[in-house]
Order: C-alpha cells, then sequence, then structure tokens
C-alpha cells in the first residue's frame, strides 16, 4: 500500500468514474455507483472515508466522490478554464485523504487486529494450559511415570515433562 498522490486524483477525475476507492488489497481504484451493493451511502451521494462492498463482493472505501470537485464543494477553484484538475489542487487533495482517510482507518484496522490477536493469544494460553493439565491428569494415572504417558497419549517424554512443570507451576 502507498499513499494517494495527486497524479492518482487527476487519472480517477479524467476516467468520468463516480467514486475513487481504495481496495481491501491497498489498489486505488475508480468505481460508478452502480458498481456498489451495500453502501452507508445516502440517496446518490458517497459519505468520504465510508466502506462500500463492491458488486464481486470486494470491500472498498471511499475516497472522493468525483461530484464534488465537478461542483466545487470541496475546493471552488479544483477546475481550470479547459475543465482540467489543477495539478497543486490534486496534491492538496491527496494530501488531505492520506491524513484525514486513509491513515486514520488503517490505525483503527490495526488497533482492531491487535485487539483480535490478544484474544487469540488469551485463548491459546487457555487452551495450553487445558492441554497441561490433561497431560498431567494423564501422568498421575500412569503413577508419575511421564515416559509411560507419553506412549499412552503419543507425545515424547521431554514435552510430557514441559507439560507437567506448566501444570505444576499454575
Amino acid at each position: 500500500m502507498r499513499p494517494i498522490t495527486g497524479a492518482d486524483i487527476i487519472d480517477f477525475y479524467n476516467c468520468r468514474d463516480e467514486l475513487l476507492t481504495l481496495t481491501a488489497d491497498g489498489e486505488f481504484s475508480g468505481i460508478d455507483y452502480t458498481d456498489v451493493v451495500n453502501s452507508p451511502m445516502q440517496g446518490t451521494r458517497a459519505d468520504a472515508y465510508t466502506f462500500i462492498t463492491t458488486e464481486d463482493g470486494d470491500e472498498a472505501q471511499v475516497l472522493l466522490e468525483r461530484s464534488t470537485i465537478d461542483d466545487g464543494e470541496w475546493f471552488p477553484d479544483a477546475l481550470d478554464s479547459d475543465g482540467n484538475l489543477a495539478p497543486s489542487v490534486a496534491d492538496e487533495m491527496a494530501a488531505i485523504i492520506n491524513t484525514d482517510g486513509i491513515l486514520p482507518s488503517r490505525a483503527l484496522k490495526a488497533a482492531e487486529a491487535g485487539k483480535q490477536w490478544k484474544k487469540a493469544t488469551e485463548e491459546a494460553d487457555r487452551l495450553a494450559m487445558a492441554r497441561a493439565l490433561a497431560v498431567a491428569e494423564v501422568v498421575a494415572y500412569c503413577g508419575g511415570n511421564q515416559s509411560l504417558a507419553g506412549r499412552t497419549i503419543g507425545l515424547d517424554q521431554s514435552t510430557v515433562n514441559k507439560l507437567v512443570k506448566k501444570a505444576t507451576a499454575a
């Protein structure tokens, strides 16, 4: 993934698509409203930085709506007298989109991934302790013979030894 540039915005504007999006693959893509299946869009307008689902089932983040350039809503001086998007305005738009749209959404995504990782780690630790306690119980039923317990459950003796120590420390 790379930051969006003014050149990306000019390319989007020149291709006449209605929405500039950032795909889950980190690509900038121009699409039309007809390509959107599920979105939080109101009427025929897209809210900047919201996530949509495209016809092919992919998630994308809306970065820019073409009409905001055409209507002069965002930057009244965005278009020159020939109707071309001014490069300096496109660069300024890119800087704003990177700072206000792409970076915060990716920071939230990273924070959420961190929460999910922590939850998975806690679950893995819980399961590891359950395994250690179960192995220690097998050892106890084998009269404390870790070698016999290991053969019974298909583990080598050193693994059984480590798991028994873990269970004992709990």
